[in-house]
């Protein structure tokens, strides 16, 4: 049967249905649950919310109160909305990977491609049906490049706005969007403003194309950026501003506390992949053990206490820890890592998107599985700039990625499943999977070879041009810029 976009859309949904009535059964049967103890956390909330009470008073929800009002009817009809409107956000993340790739010039295969690389990826569509709110942040940024691409300005920015204050991750995509933006905005003025010199040249030169001219630089996208910021801005901040306002007043200081100020706080002491985990620990626990009667006192499993075997030295690591803390100083690398891509990659939206969250993940004081959603879902939309089928180097990163993920979970796995004392190794795979990371983001640099660039496509459809369509092997670029310099 040939596979068309109906048929995986149509298949995607059916398979996310049979998940969430197989989460119903594993849930009563098994020992190991199927839902998400999050998913829980939101039931709760919009229980709460439903008794006119606030969503805050639940323990651990930090999430936008606007979450707990979607899921109202766990509470009031089935407590299986969730997961199907989490699941039907899924399907429509897919749909717009296909649009995003489509539009961009990928042949009807490779578009296909893309949706399925979401679609039909384990990882996510267990993520949805398991009880995760992050396809609704992921249809919300999907549709932003959706609109940034067709030269819209006021939805995209309402749009990101909402995804900012569902999540606040997306506001590090706020340089690279202004940048394009005032691209976009310097060169339309440009091609205007030349339209009498073009026709002036056709009749000197008999029609013969004026010598193209570079890109404008950055100093020369300034002016544009003031203007095209403040108008992005204003927009977007004004609807995070305004759900803000609505909410403090409803809620209170609570609000602001769990919803945004947890997550910029955040100190973690349990171990997940990023490298601070280890010195956050550390620092919870200044003095060490030295046997089980210590370790009786102080609250703590003998095993949990790393290099608590020679007594006092675990207790002169965690005050040398404590007063170096990487984890303090995690914010500064992150932001130069983040701002550097958005400089040099403005021009192609979701490639930039892509390498800087999986940067920002990377980083982070505190990252878990559930993070690399946020970039998963923006590898199919930057696929029309990578070549196909991928090279042997961009096949290897992966895979890569992949070991040092698993070779992670299995040392987690001794540590939180059967107590064994490896927290040295499972800080040391930590920061293997950091350079996993690392490793992928340069290969998908070297890789990355548009024919066109995202702003090359968003000025074509300005200009009424139809999308540059399948292509074989993948151009220098050089296309894009040549058309980008043109004065129309």
């Amino acid at each position: 049967m040939r596979v068309t976009l109906a048929v995986l859309l149509s298949g995607s949904a059916l398979l996310r249905a049979l998940l969430i009535l197989w989460g119903v059964v594993q849930d009563a049967l098994l020992r190991v649950p199927y839902t998400d103890v999050d998913y829980k956390v939101f039931t709760d909330a919009a229980r709460l919310v439903a008794g006119g009470e606030s969503p805050f008073l639940r323990s651990t929800y930090r999430y936008s109160p606007l979450l707990a009002y979607a899921v109202l009817p766990n509470a009031l009809l089935t407590p299986l909305w969730g997961k199907v409107l989490f699941s039907a956000a899924d399907v429509l993340a897919g749909w717009q990977l296909w649009r995003l790739a489509s539009l961009q010039g990928a042949s009807p295969a490779a578009s296909l491609w893309a949706a399925a690389l979401w679609l039909c990826n384990p990882f996510t569509f267990a993520i949805s049906t398991r009880g995760s709110c992050d396809a609704l942040v992921v249809n919300l940024l999907l549709g932003a490049l959706l609109g940034l691409l067709r030269g819209g300005v006021l939805a995209p920015a309402l749009m990101y706005g909402l995804a900012v204050h569902i999540r606040i991750y997306p506001i590090i995509y706020a340089p690279a969007i202004v940048l394009f933006l005032a691209a976009r905005r310097f060169e339309l003025q440009r091609r205007s403003r030349g339209k009498l010199l073009d026709s002036s040249a056709a009749r000197s030169d008999g029609g013969q194309e004026t010598e193209a001219v570079g890109q404008p630089s950055l100093l020369a996208l300034a002016p544009s950026a003031l203007r095209q910021g403040a108008l992005f801005g204003a927009a977007s901040g004004g609807l995070f501003l305004a759900l803000g306002d609505l909410f403090y007043w409803l809620y209170g200081a609570p609000f602001l506390q769990e919803a945004f100020l947890h997550h910029l706080t955040r100190r973690d002491p349990r171990h997940c992949f990023s490298v601070h985990w280890y010195g956050v620990y550390l620092d919870f626990m200044p003095t060490w053990p030295t046997g089980a009667a210590a370790a009786a006192e102080q609250g703590v499993a003998q095993s949990s206490a790393p290099l608590c075997a020679g007594g006092g030295g675990g207790a002169g690591l965690a005050a040398l820890a404590g007063a170096l803390d990487p984890a303090r100083l995690a914010p500064l690398p992150q932001a130069a890592a983040l701002l550097a891509l958005a400089l040099a990659l403005f021009r192609d939206l979701p490639f930039c998107w892509l390498l800087q969250t999986v940067a920002f993940v990377a980083f982070n004081k505190v990252s878990t599985a559930q993070y690399f959603v946020w970039w998963l879902c923006l590898l199919p939309a930057a696929l029309p700039g990578l070549p196909w089928p991928p090279p042997r180097a961009l096949c290897g990163a992966l895979v890569a990625w992949a070991a040092a993920q698993l070779h992670w979970l299995l040392w987690g796995y001794l540590l939180e499943f059967e107590g064994r004392p490896v927290h040295l190794a499972l800080w040391g795979a930590s920061l293997a999977f950091m350079a996993a990371n690392a490793a992928l983001v340069v290969v998908l640099l070297r890789c990355w070879d548009p024919p066109r660039s995202f702003l090359g496509v968003s000025l074509g459809m300005a200009d009424g041009a139809p999308p540059a369509g399948a292509r074989g092997r993948r151009g220098d670029g050089r296309e894009d810029q040549q058309l980008l310099a043109k004065r129309q």
